[in-house]
């Protein structure tokens, strides 16, 4: 897929540049999830476009504990363009006006997946799914000047799986796999033209969901293979999608059982 280029609201990109700075110097990996991460990877066509704007940022930061996490939010805080959320320990507002929340994941994380953050009001957040995704993230020019990692879809397809399974009322996650199923055709048709052709002949043409099924059956496979180092959670993804007795849905289930 052609770098998106300039793709962002201008205050988030000049957000995300601060960030960069500060990380850098704290030496941390990084990756763009959620929202303008979904923005980033749909911006291939003005048809392709996600179907909601979001002006809230979520970032995940690899750390290595609970201390690190708050020097970097001190950090960020010290440049005069952050202020703490009063609610919730993950949450930076930047310049009054738009959210960011700083996901730690990594040696941070307890065995049971979860993050636990201590001061002020405890807040403990699963964080299954993205030292997974984290070795197929990719480093993508979002604005002049800006290049920075950003998870690919298939990455967010498992991180917005286990999202929803995790609080089912958010319903957003469903509509936003629905989509990429949608349009993953014509954003990636040239890959799959050329590693994919056998997936082509899985499906009668005539189907009414036929590029959409075959979508689907390639995100399931290319999950597979993210996931081959980690049965668990490949069985824990397969359980999520057998819930759902959806033709598109059940295409990834079974590229998952390729």
């Amino acid at each position: 897929m052609t770098q998106p280029f300039n793709l962002l609201n201008p205050s988030i990109a000049e957000m995300l540049k601060t960030l960069e700075i500060v990380f850098r110097g704290f030496g941390i990996d990084y990756f763009l999830v959620e929202a303008v991460a979904r923005d980033i990877r749909l911006a291939g066509g003005a048809e392709f476009k996600a179907l909601r704007k979001t002006k809230d940022v979520d970032i995940a930061i690899l750390l290595d504990g609970e201390e690190q996490f708050y020097a970097i939010k001190d950090a960020l805080v010290a440049t005069g363009h952050f202020e703490e959320s009063a609610y919730k320990a993950i949450k930076l507002i930047y310049k009054d006006a738009i959210e960011l929340d700083l996901l730690p994941f990594g040696e941070i994380e307890n065995e049971e997946r979860e993050l636990l953050l201590s001061r002020h009001t405890l807040l403990v957040m699963d964080m299954s799914g993205f030292k997974e995704v984290y070795p197929f993230i990719e480093t993508l020019t979002v604005a002049e000047g800006l290049s920075l990692n950003v998870c690919s879809l298939e990455g967010l397809v498992i991180l917005k799986l286990i999202s929803n399974d995790d609080n089912p009322t958010r319903t957003k996650d469903i509509t936003d796999i629905e989509h990429f199923i949608q349009v993953y055709f014509d954003l990636n048709s040239n890959e799959i033209y050329t590693a994919y052709m056998d997936v082509l002949d899985l499906y009668e043409t005539s189907t009414y969901e036929y590029l959409p099924l075959v979508s689907g059956r390639i995100i399931g496979r290319k999950i597979k293979s993210m996931l081959r180092d980690s049965t668990e959670m490949s069985a824990y993804l397969k359980t999520i999608l057998a819930k759902r007795p959806v033709s598109t849905w059940q295409a990834m289930l079974d590229g998952l059982n390729d």
